[in-house]
C-alpha cells in the first residue's frame, strides 16, 4: 500500500537530494496498525536504528497525529538488507519437486 501524499512529501525533505526511495505502508495484521517500510540507499553508511530516528522524527513532527498513531514502527533499510529480509519471509516458493511414492 502506498503511503499518503504528505507522508512522501516529508520523506522527499529528509532524504538526501538525488537518493531514491520507495516507500510502502504494510498491514501487521494487528488491527489498523501499518509498519512504513522506506527502502533507499541514503544513510548506508548509518547503523539502522540511527536511519530510523531520523525519519520516526520528522514524521512525527510533520504528520498530523491521527496519521503517525497508525503507524506500529518505521523500517528503514537498505536493498542488500531488503533482499535478505525478503528471502528470510518469502523463501523460494518453486523449488525442486519431490515425487510422490505412486510417481506422480
Amino acid at each position: 500500500m502506498k503511503p499518503p501524499a504528505n507522508m512522501n512529501k516529508v520523506l522527499r525533505q529528509i532524504i538526501p537530494k538525488h537518493q531514491r526511495f520507495r516507500a510502502s505502508l504494510e498491514p501487521t495484521g494487528l488491527g489498523k496498525y501499518r509498519v512504513l517500510r522506506i527502502v533507499t540507499p541514503a544513510w548506508k553508511s548509518l547503523p539502522r536504528f540511527e536511519r530510523i530516528l531520523k525519519v520516526q522524527t520528522a514524521i512525527d513532527s510533520h504528520l498530523p497525529e491521527k496519521q503517525t498513531n497508525k503507524i506500529l514502527r518505521v523500517s528503514v533499510l537498505t536493498a542488500e538488507e531488503f533482499r535478505r529480509l525478503r528471502g528470510d519471509i518469502y523463501p523460494l516458493r518453486h523449488g525442486p519437486r519431490r515425487r510422490t511414492g505412486n510417481g506422480k
